[in-house]
């Protein structure tokens, strides 16, 4: 397997028979069959390995695929290896030095087919006495596939070197000759740059956590409706992916936009006229009703790698009918989800707050809030929620009231989306250590939700296929030792919340808050 792949561009006026002749001097050459191979360019959707200075090529071979993972821009390999199938998830690969890595950057993310390249490629090998190949070269000339059409651009020709291991001396010689002999360059960019600049596609335009940055004195309705449009587009952009269920991550944002969205027009309603947030606000209370069912068995499903090491081994095996329950389950569910989110109220509801969002049915009243600058709302509203906080968490030990933390959770929560969406408005040096500890309490408390959540909603499953489908007792107990092993962690939990809690209560963390958010 080759250490490292070189890449080098080719100048106009050099063949590969000029390149064989070259080599042909110093050593003995074997030349190939030229072959036309289809390269496929993986990444997520939102090209979370592109951004992380990765590509991941496939090519098909026989049998099987060839997969490449090397670094942007040079070419340096971390892993190449063949694959019998195309893997869907980083989890689905074999090795486990490949999954593993590939699972720290893509999580749950569904790897999928981006760049088509058609390449017409013909490969060198240089060879000893022996017939032993001590070097690779591949000469190819590729063209980018438009997706759905005929249309191709022609990419840069580029010769790619694969030095193998033990042969570096071989590897130097060769290197020298055909970049002072042939006046091969490395090259200055990436072929799946070039490809994404002959194709148009913006790979940085997507994000699903938007950077605002506001006018302190813009009027607070302008500066949310800013807001409100951003994630509305959010929403358009995720809604085909979450109906067609390409991956779980297109209806996470979806919601996550969602949600961020109630939280806005929940709390900031006195910056709206009445008639037009009371109607919207229904209308997302609605989105929530029909698409959380959905993502909570994507977060089941998303989580089973982990709950399998959760029992003990005799136990482990047994947790599979409950893998095929969930995937039943969430078939189902979203069955029921695409019907309301492809149906004329959808459709209606967004095209009605689109108009709202762009000032196309903008009132001629407007409520007070609504002209007051975005600085002054912003700075009210976040301190509210602090102070409802302070005053909700001051009581709570976090072992005796599951409740009370839960509904802690709602307003730490609503209290994180604020000071990220507004925080350009304040000095960041002020600001940081208060998100800082903002975060962390966050964390505690949303992974207590989701610990209480899911010890409830395994015991409830275990119910349902006990009643829907024929169980044996080695899978309800594993299904009970999960549940217990949940609650086990969510009492850990709770035990960690006063630290994480007092952090942000702190008279010193008050005074910050009072400093950067309170009217007086």
């Amino acid at each position: 397997m080759p250490e490292d792949q070189l890449i080098f561009s080719v100048p106009e006026n050099v063949t590969l028979q000029d390149l064989k002749n070259w080599l042909l001097e110093k050593q003995f050459v074997e030349e190939l069959e030229p072959v036309e191979i289809q390269r496929v360019f993986f990444d997520t959707f939102d090209w979370r390995l592109f951004n992380s200075g990765n590509v991941l090529e496939i090519a098909s071979t026989k049998p099987g695929y060839l997969l490449t993972w090397r670094a942007l821009g040079g070419g340096a390999l971390h892993a190449q290896t063949t694959i019998r199938q195309i893997p869907r998830f980083a989890s689905d690969f074999v090795a486990p030095g490949l999954r593993n890595c590939l699972s720290g950057m893509l999580g749950r993310r569904t790897l999928m087919p981006k760049i088509s390249i058609t390449s017409s490629t013909r490969e060198l090998r240089v060879i000893n006495a022996d017939h032993k190949t001590l070097l690779r070269i591949e000469m190819r000339r590729d063209r980018a596939v438009v997706a759905q059409s005929t249309t191709y651009f022609k990419l840069p020709d580029a010769i790619y070197l694969f030095p193998l291991r033990g042969f570096d001396s071989i590897h130097e010689k060769i290197t020298s000759l055909l970049t002072r002999k042939g006046r091969l360059r490395p090259i200055t960019e990436d072929p799946l740059v070039t490809a994404l600049g002959r194709l148009g596609i913006d790979t940085s335009r997507y994000t699903n956590s938007p950077v605002f940055h506001f006018d302190p004195e813009q009027p607070a309705y302008e500066a949310l409706c800013d807001v409100l449009d951003r994630y509305r587009r959010i929403m358009d952009e995720n809604l085909s992916g979450a109906c067609e269920d390409k991956d779980p991550e297109f209806l996470h944002d979806f919601l996550h936009a969602a949600r961020r969205s109630q939280c806005l027009l929940h709390h900031y309603f006195n910056a709206f006229p009445s008639k037009i947030i009371n109607l919207i606000r229904q209308d997302f209370d609605w989105l929530e009703e029909i698409t959380a069912p959905v993502r909570s068995l994507d977060i089941y499903l998303g989580l089973f790698d982990e709950f399998v090491t959760r029992v003990d081994a005799d136990h482990r095996v047994a947790l599979e009918p409950l893998r095929h329950f969930l995937e039943a389950e969430k078939l189902k569910e979203h069955r029921l989800m695409r019907v309301p989110l492809e149906s004329p109220r959808y459709r209606r509801t967004m095209k009605s707050w689109e108009n709202i969002l762009s000032g196309q049915t903008r009132p001629e009243s407007m409520p007070e809030d609504a002209r007051r600058p975005i600085l002054e709302i912003a700075s009210k509203g976040i301190y509210s929620i602090y102070l409802e906080l302070i005053e909700k968490g001051r009581g709570i030990m976090g072992t005796d009231n599951p409740d009370a933390l839960l509904e802690l959770q709602i307003v730490e929560k609503r209290l994180g989306y604020e000071m990220e969406t507004f925080r350009n408005l304040y000095p960041q040096k002020m600001i940081e250590p208060a998100l800082v500890a903002s975060r962390q309490l966050q964390d505690n408390l949303n992974k207590f939700q989701n610990l209480h959540l899911q010890h409830g909603s395994l015991l409830d499953y275990s119910k349902k296929m006990q009643r829907e489908v024929r169980t044996m007792p080695v899978w309800v107990e594993a299904i009970e030792l999960l549940a217990a092993d949940r609650e086990q962690e969510e009492r850990k939990m709770q035990a960690e919340f006063r630290a994480r809690y007092d952090r942000l209560a702190r008279k010193k963390m008050q005074r910050r808050f009072r400093a950067l958010f309170s009217p007086n």
